[in-house]
Protein backbone atom coordinates (compact mmCIF):
# COMPACT_ATOMS: atom_id res chain seq x y z
CA UNK A 1 0.00 0.00 0.00
CA UNK A 2 2.99 2.48 0.86
CA UNK A 3 4.83 1.36 -2.60
CA UNK A 4 1.44 2.52 -4.31
CA UNK A 5 1.01 5.60 -2.66
CA UNK A 6 4.53 6.58 -2.99
CA UNK A 7 3.45 6.71 -6.58
CA UNK A 8 0.71 8.64 -6.71
CA UNK A 9 0.90 11.16 -3.97
CA UNK A 10 3.80 13.90 -2.58
CA UNK A 11 5.64 13.24 1.13
CA UNK A 12 2.90 15.79 2.64
CA UNK A 13 -0.35 13.88 1.36
CA UNK A 14 0.77 10.49 2.80
CA UNK A 15 2.37 12.14 6.01
CA UNK A 16 -1.33 13.78 6.85
CA UNK A 17 -2.80 10.38 5.57
CA UNK A 18 -1.29 8.54 8.20
CA UNK A 19 -0.91 11.40 10.78
CA UNK A 20 -5.17 11.51 10.42
CA UNK A 21 -4.65 7.27 11.30
CA UNK A 22 -1.98 7.69 14.10
CA UNK A 23 -4.30 6.85 16.72
CA UNK A 24 -4.14 3.31 15.76
CA UNK A 25 -0.38 3.36 15.81
CA UNK A 26 0.21 6.30 18.99
CA UNK A 27 3.59 6.53 17.35
CA UNK A 28 3.56 10.29 14.94
CA UNK A 29 7.47 9.87 14.90
CA UNK A 30 7.67 6.41 13.54
CA UNK A 31 5.40 6.61 10.78
CA UNK A 32 6.83 10.26 9.83
CA UNK A 33 10.28 8.10 9.38
CA UNK A 34 9.10 5.21 7.87
CA UNK A 35 7.35 7.74 5.29
CA UNK A 36 10.21 10.06 4.70
CA UNK A 37 12.44 6.83 4.23
CA UNK A 38 10.78 5.65 1.54
CA UNK A 39 10.93 8.76 -0.48
CA UNK A 40 14.87 9.37 0.64
CA UNK A 41 15.09 5.53 -0.68
CA UNK A 42 16.40 4.19 1.87
CA UNK A 43 13.92 1.45 1.57
CA UNK A 44 14.27 0.15 -1.84
CA UNK A 45 10.72 -0.03 -3.64
CA UNK A 46 11.41 -3.69 -5.86
CA UNK A 47 9.63 -3.60 -9.04
CA UNK A 48 6.91 -6.05 -9.83
CA UNK A 49 5.93 -8.20 -12.96
CA UNK A 50 2.94 -5.87 -13.26
CA UNK A 51 4.81 -2.84 -12.88
CA UNK A 52 7.26 -3.72 -16.02
CA UNK A 53 3.64 -4.91 -17.79
CA UNK A 54 2.32 -1.26 -16.85
CA UNK A 55 5.40 0.75 -18.17
CA UNK A 56 5.65 -1.20 -21.20
CA UNK A 57 2.33 -0.94 -21.95
CA UNK A 58 1.76 -4.52 -22.42
CA UNK A 59 -0.12 -7.20 -20.61
CA UNK A 60 1.41 -9.55 -17.38
CA UNK A 61 0.91 -12.71 -20.09
CA UNK A 62 3.39 -10.83 -22.32
CA UNK A 63 6.09 -10.18 -19.69
CA UNK A 64 5.67 -13.90 -18.25
CA UNK A 65 6.40 -14.88 -21.55
CA UNK A 66 9.15 -12.64 -22.10
CA UNK A 67 10.72 -13.72 -18.61
CA UNK A 68 9.85 -17.59 -19.69
CA UNK A 69 12.09 -17.19 -22.80
CA UNK A 70 8.89 -17.49 -25.00
CA UNK A 71 9.08 -15.80 -28.33
CA UNK A 72 8.18 -12.86 -28.93
CA UNK A 73 7.22 -9.89 -30.80
CA UNK A 74 10.68 -7.85 -31.57
CA UNK A 75 8.74 -4.30 -30.56
CA UNK A 76 7.10 -6.04 -27.55
CA UNK A 77 10.23 -7.98 -26.53
CA UNK A 78 11.88 -4.35 -26.50
CA UNK A 79 9.55 -2.58 -24.83
CA UNK A 80 9.54 -5.44 -21.96
CA UNK A 81 13.66 -5.12 -21.97
CA UNK A 82 13.51 -1.23 -21.71
CA UNK A 83 10.92 -0.83 -18.93
CA UNK A 84 12.66 -3.85 -16.93
CA UNK A 85 16.15 -1.56 -17.14
CA UNK A 86 14.30 1.60 -16.29
CA UNK A 87 12.58 0.04 -13.36
CA UNK A 88 15.74 -2.11 -12.14
CA UNK A 89 13.69 -5.46 -12.39
CA UNK A 90 15.20 -8.90 -11.36
CA UNK A 91 13.17 -11.89 -11.88
CA UNK A 92 13.04 -13.94 -8.63
CA UNK A 93 14.23 -17.39 -9.77
CA UNK A 94 14.13 -19.09 -6.34
CA UNK A 95 10.09 -17.71 -6.53
CA UNK A 96 9.50 -18.46 -10.15
CA UNK A 97 11.34 -22.04 -9.77
CA UNK A 98 9.31 -22.72 -6.81
CA UNK A 99 5.89 -21.91 -9.05
CA UNK A 100 7.27 -23.94 -11.77
CA UNK A 101 8.25 -27.07 -9.52
CA UNK A 102 11.66 -25.95 -11.04
CA UNK A 103 15.05 -24.92 -10.16
CA UNK A 104 15.80 -23.41 -13.31
CA UNK A 105 19.70 -24.73 -13.68
CA UNK A 106 21.03 -27.66 -15.42
CA UNK A 107 23.79 -29.62 -14.36
CA UNK A 108 26.86 -30.64 -16.38
CA UNK A 109 29.57 -33.29 -15.84
CA UNK A 110 32.55 -32.94 -17.52
CA UNK A 111 35.92 -34.95 -17.33
CA UNK A 112 38.19 -32.17 -16.81
CA UNK A 113 37.34 -28.26 -16.30
CA UNK A 114 40.71 -27.70 -17.92
CA UNK A 115 39.61 -29.92 -20.92
CA UNK A 116 39.26 -26.90 -24.00
CA UNK A 117 36.67 -28.83 -26.19
CA UNK A 118 34.62 -29.98 -23.21
CA UNK A 119 33.90 -26.32 -22.24
CA UNK A 120 34.02 -24.93 -25.72
CA UNK A 121 31.08 -27.05 -25.93
CA UNK A 122 30.03 -25.86 -22.30
CA UNK A 123 30.40 -22.30 -23.25
CA UNK A 124 27.23 -22.97 -26.51
CA UNK A 125 25.40 -24.78 -24.30
CA UNK A 126 25.19 -22.23 -21.72
CA UNK A 127 24.93 -19.44 -24.14
CA UNK A 128 22.12 -21.78 -25.95
CA UNK A 129 19.77 -22.36 -22.61
CA UNK A 130 20.34 -19.25 -20.78
CA UNK A 131 17.99 -17.60 -23.32
CA UNK A 132 15.27 -19.96 -21.74
CA UNK A 133 15.73 -18.76 -18.68
CA UNK A 134 18.32 -21.75 -17.31
CA UNK A 135 21.65 -21.50 -15.35
CA UNK A 136 24.46 -24.09 -15.63
CA UNK A 137 26.33 -26.29 -12.80
CA UNK A 138 29.31 -27.55 -13.95
CA UNK A 139 31.77 -29.94 -12.80
CA UNK A 140 34.77 -32.29 -13.07
CA UNK A 141 35.38 -35.78 -12.28
CA UNK A 142 38.84 -36.60 -13.58
CA UNK A 143 38.49 -39.59 -15.03
CA UNK A 144 37.41 -41.34 -11.36
CA UNK A 145 34.30 -43.59 -11.69
CA UNK A 146 33.26 -43.12 -7.75
CA UNK A 147 34.28 -39.12 -8.31
CA UNK A 148 31.94 -39.62 -11.10
CA UNK A 149 29.04 -40.85 -9.56
CA UNK A 150 29.63 -38.25 -6.56
CA UNK A 151 28.91 -35.40 -8.87
CA UNK A 152 25.68 -36.92 -9.92
CA UNK A 153 24.96 -37.06 -6.34
CA UNK A 154 25.82 -33.61 -6.17
CA UNK A 155 23.41 -32.28 -8.82
CA UNK A 156 20.24 -34.64 -7.85
CA UNK A 157 20.44 -32.88 -4.17
CA UNK A 158 20.94 -29.83 -5.80
CA UNK A 159 17.60 -30.67 -7.65
CA UNK A 160 18.40 -29.72 -11.21
CA UNK A 161 16.21 -30.02 -14.06
CA UNK A 162 18.12 -32.07 -16.48
CA UNK A 163 21.95 -33.17 -16.55
CA UNK A 164 24.53 -33.47 -19.93
CA UNK A 165 27.23 -35.98 -19.74
CA UNK A 166 30.65 -36.19 -21.93
CA UNK A 167 32.27 -39.17 -22.58
CA UNK A 168 30.10 -41.93 -21.01
CA UNK A 169 30.12 -45.06 -22.73
CA UNK A 170 27.99 -47.09 -20.18
CA UNK A 171 24.96 -46.82 -17.52
CA UNK A 172 26.33 -46.13 -14.55
CA UNK A 173 24.23 -46.55 -10.80
CA UNK A 174 23.56 -42.90 -10.60
CA UNK A 175 22.89 -42.29 -14.54
CA UNK A 176 20.45 -44.72 -13.96
CA UNK A 177 19.17 -43.23 -10.77
CA UNK A 178 18.87 -39.90 -12.57
CA UNK A 179 16.90 -41.48 -15.36
CA UNK A 180 14.48 -43.44 -12.73
CA UNK A 181 13.58 -40.14 -11.64
CA UNK A 182 12.71 -38.88 -14.90
CA UNK A 183 15.24 -36.28 -15.12
CA UNK A 184 16.60 -35.43 -18.97
CA UNK A 185 19.79 -37.07 -19.61
CA UNK A 186 21.61 -35.49 -22.28
CA UNK A 187 24.69 -37.59 -23.80
CA UNK A 188 27.48 -35.59 -25.80
CA UNK A 189 30.24 -37.76 -27.75
CA UNK A 190 29.07 -41.32 -27.37
CA UNK A 191 25.61 -43.17 -26.41
CA UNK A 192 25.37 -44.92 -22.99
CA UNK A 193 25.17 -48.44 -23.21
CA UNK A 194 22.32 -49.62 -20.85
CA UNK A 195 20.23 -46.10 -21.22
CA UNK A 196 17.94 -44.37 -22.77
CA UNK A 197 19.09 -40.63 -23.72
CA UNK A 198 19.21 -37.85 -26.50
CA UNK A 199 22.70 -38.32 -27.62
CA UNK A 200 25.12 -35.86 -29.36
CA UNK A 201 27.84 -37.12 -31.57
CA UNK A 202 30.57 -36.51 -34.59
CA UNK A 203 30.81 -38.63 -37.56
CA UNK A 204 33.98 -40.10 -36.14
CA UNK A 205 34.21 -42.77 -38.38
CA UNK A 206 33.12 -41.39 -41.69
CA UNK A 207 35.61 -38.08 -40.99
CA UNK A 208 38.25 -40.49 -40.21
CA UNK A 209 37.99 -42.40 -43.12
CA UNK A 210 38.00 -39.21 -45.54
CA UNK A 211 41.36 -38.20 -43.73
CA UNK A 212 42.95 -41.18 -43.90
CA UNK A 213 42.58 -41.59 -47.43
CA UNK A 214 43.51 -38.34 -48.02
CA UNK A 215 46.94 -39.49 -46.55
CA UNK A 216 47.46 -42.37 -48.89
CA UNK A 217 45.81 -40.25 -51.74
CA UNK A 218 48.78 -37.75 -51.01
CA UNK A 219 51.34 -41.54 -51.62
CA UNK A 220 51.68 -42.91 -47.91
CA UNK A 221 51.44 -46.23 -47.59
CA UNK A 222 52.84 -46.48 -44.18
CA UNK A 223 50.36 -44.92 -41.77
CA UNK A 224 50.09 -46.16 -38.18
CA UNK A 225 47.46 -44.53 -35.94
CA UNK A 226 47.43 -43.38 -32.04
CA UNK A 227 44.01 -44.95 -30.27
CA UNK A 228 42.49 -45.21 -27.51
CA UNK A 229 41.22 -48.28 -25.50
CA UNK A 230 38.80 -50.05 -27.45
CA UNK A 231 36.16 -49.96 -24.68
CA UNK A 232 35.29 -46.23 -25.51
CA UNK A 233 32.79 -45.48 -28.40
CA UNK A 234 35.27 -42.28 -29.91
CA UNK A 235 38.35 -44.95 -30.20
CA UNK A 236 36.24 -47.78 -31.94
CA UNK A 237 34.76 -45.62 -34.19
CA UNK A 238 37.70 -43.23 -35.23
CA UNK A 239 39.88 -46.81 -35.41
CA UNK A 240 37.18 -48.06 -37.97
CA UNK A 241 37.40 -45.73 -40.11
CA UNK A 242 41.42 -45.84 -40.37
CA UNK A 243 41.01 -49.55 -40.70
CA UNK A 244 38.70 -49.62 -43.30
CA UNK A 245 40.64 -47.01 -45.32
CA UNK A 246 43.56 -48.84 -45.03
CA UNK A 247 41.93 -52.11 -46.70
CA UNK A 248 40.23 -50.25 -49.50
CA UNK A 249 43.59 -49.82 -51.00
CA UNK A 250 44.86 -52.89 -49.73
CA UNK A 251 47.79 -51.83 -47.60
CA UNK A 252 49.53 -53.59 -44.51
CA UNK A 253 47.66 -53.05 -41.48
CA UNK A 254 48.56 -54.93 -38.26
CA UNK A 255 49.27 -54.30 -34.54
CA UNK A 256 52.67 -52.78 -34.95
CA UNK A 257 51.33 -49.42 -36.47
CA UNK A 258 48.74 -49.34 -33.88
CA UNK A 259 49.43 -47.96 -30.58
CA UNK A 260 46.83 -47.68 -27.69
CA UNK A 261 47.05 -44.66 -25.86
CA UNK A 262 44.94 -43.39 -22.50
CA UNK A 263 44.22 -39.83 -23.82
CA UNK A 264 47.63 -37.97 -22.35
CA UNK A 265 50.06 -35.76 -24.17
CA UNK A 266 52.28 -38.37 -22.20
CA UNK A 267 50.91 -40.93 -23.71
CA UNK A 268 51.21 -39.38 -27.33
CA UNK A 269 54.89 -39.07 -26.73
CA UNK A 270 55.47 -42.79 -25.80
CA UNK A 271 53.32 -43.68 -29.15
CA UNK A 272 55.62 -41.85 -31.45
CA UNK A 273 58.24 -42.97 -29.93
CA UNK A 274 57.12 -46.68 -30.06
CA UNK A 275 55.85 -47.02 -33.48
CA UNK A 276 59.15 -45.06 -35.00
CA UNK A 277 60.93 -47.72 -33.28
CA UNK A 278 58.90 -50.27 -34.88
CA UNK A 279 58.04 -49.14 -38.24
CA UNK A 280 61.34 -46.98 -38.95
CA UNK A 281 59.71 -46.52 -42.45
CA UNK A 282 56.39 -45.08 -40.66
CA UNK A 283 55.44 -42.01 -43.22
CA UNK A 284 52.01 -40.88 -42.05
CA UNK A 285 50.39 -40.90 -38.27
CA UNK A 286 46.57 -40.55 -37.37
CA UNK A 287 46.12 -39.42 -34.14
CA UNK A 288 42.71 -39.84 -32.88
CA UNK A 289 42.80 -37.33 -29.46
CA UNK A 290 44.04 -33.60 -29.37
CA UNK A 291 46.29 -33.88 -25.92
CA UNK A 292 48.00 -37.39 -27.51
CA UNK A 293 48.37 -35.09 -30.74
CA UNK A 294 50.88 -32.78 -28.83
CA UNK A 295 52.68 -35.46 -26.75
CA UNK A 296 53.68 -36.48 -30.43
CA UNK A 297 54.22 -33.72 -32.10
CA UNK A 298 56.81 -32.85 -28.95
CA UNK A 299 58.39 -36.08 -29.70
CA UNK A 300 58.90 -35.68 -33.55
CA UNK A 301 60.52 -32.02 -32.61
CA UNK A 302 62.68 -33.86 -30.16
CA UNK A 303 63.52 -36.07 -32.83
CA UNK A 304 64.16 -33.39 -35.27
CA UNK A 305 61.94 -34.11 -37.84
CA UNK A 306 63.33 -37.61 -38.62
CA UNK A 307 61.79 -39.41 -40.81
CA UNK A 308 59.85 -37.17 -42.61
CA UNK A 309 56.38 -38.01 -41.45
CA UNK A 310 53.02 -36.37 -41.99
CA UNK A 311 50.12 -35.71 -39.17
CA UNK A 312 46.61 -35.99 -39.19
CA UNK A 313 44.65 -35.19 -35.77
CA UNK A 314 41.67 -34.85 -33.74
CA UNK A 315 40.86 -31.86 -32.89
CA UNK A 316 41.67 -28.20 -34.40
CA UNK A 317 42.23 -25.45 -32.50
CA UNK A 318 43.81 -22.02 -33.04
CA UNK A 319 47.03 -23.35 -31.48
CA UNK A 320 47.35 -25.95 -34.67
CA UNK A 321 48.11 -23.16 -36.65
CA UNK A 322 51.07 -22.38 -35.07
CA UNK A 323 52.73 -26.09 -35.77
CA UNK A 324 55.54 -26.48 -37.61
CA UNK A 325 55.29 -28.55 -40.14
CA UNK A 326 51.95 -27.89 -41.04
CA UNK A 327 49.04 -30.58 -40.05
CA UNK A 328 46.21 -31.79 -41.29
CA UNK A 329 42.99 -31.81 -38.61
CA UNK A 330 40.04 -32.73 -38.34
CA UNK A 331 37.93 -29.90 -36.01
CA UNK A 332 34.58 -30.75 -34.49
CA UNK A 333 32.14 -28.05 -34.51
CA UNK A 334 32.30 -27.33 -30.77
CA UNK A 335 29.47 -24.50 -31.28
CA UNK A 336 27.07 -26.91 -33.74
CA UNK A 337 27.28 -29.48 -30.51
CA UNK A 338 26.56 -27.27 -27.60
CA UNK A 339 23.44 -25.74 -29.45
CA UNK A 340 22.32 -29.00 -30.60
CA UNK A 341 22.55 -30.49 -27.04
CA UNK A 342 21.22 -26.85 -25.50
CA UNK A 343 17.97 -27.91 -28.03
CA UNK A 344 17.41 -31.45 -27.27
CA UNK A 345 17.60 -30.32 -23.51
CA UNK A 346 15.19 -27.98 -23.90
CA UNK A 347 12.37 -29.63 -25.85
CA UNK A 348 12.90 -32.44 -23.90
CA UNK A 349 11.96 -30.09 -20.26
CA UNK A 350 9.34 -29.32 -23.05
CA UNK A 351 7.78 -32.85 -23.39
CA UNK A 352 8.75 -35.14 -20.49
CA UNK A 353 6.88 -38.09 -21.44
CA UNK A 354 8.14 -38.46 -24.78
CA UNK A 355 9.63 -41.61 -25.56
CA UNK A 356 11.26 -40.38 -28.72
CA UNK A 357 15.05 -40.15 -28.04
CA UNK A 358 17.13 -38.61 -30.39
CA UNK A 359 20.55 -39.31 -31.91
CA UNK A 360 22.19 -36.27 -33.60
CA UNK A 361 25.09 -36.36 -35.60
CA UNK A 362 27.11 -33.55 -36.45
CA UNK A 363 29.67 -32.70 -39.22
CA UNK A 364 33.15 -32.67 -38.46
CA UNK A 365 35.19 -30.23 -40.25
CA UNK A 366 38.50 -31.16 -42.63
CA UNK A 367 41.44 -29.11 -42.64
CA UNK A 368 43.91 -30.66 -44.68
CA UNK A 369 46.93 -29.74 -45.66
Amino acid sequence: MMNELAHKYNEKVIVNFFCFQAGIFNDFFLIKTIIRLIFSKKVIVVATAQDVATLAGVSIGSVSNYLNGKQQRKSTAEKIKKAMEQLDYHQNIIASGLKKNKTMSIGIVINQLTDFFSMSIVSAIEAYVEQFGYSIIVCDYHDDKKRFEQKLDFLLDHSVDAIIVFHQDFATKMLKKVAAEHIPIVAIDAPIRGLKSDVVVVNNYESSKIGVNYLINKGHHKIGIITGTAKNYISRERQRGYEDALKEHQLRNDQTTIWTGDYSIQSGCDGFNELITKNPDLDALFIINYYMSLGAIKAYRESNLHPKIEFLVYDHFFVNDLFFPEISSIEQPVDQIGTTAGKLLINRLSKPNSSDFQTVYCNNILRLK
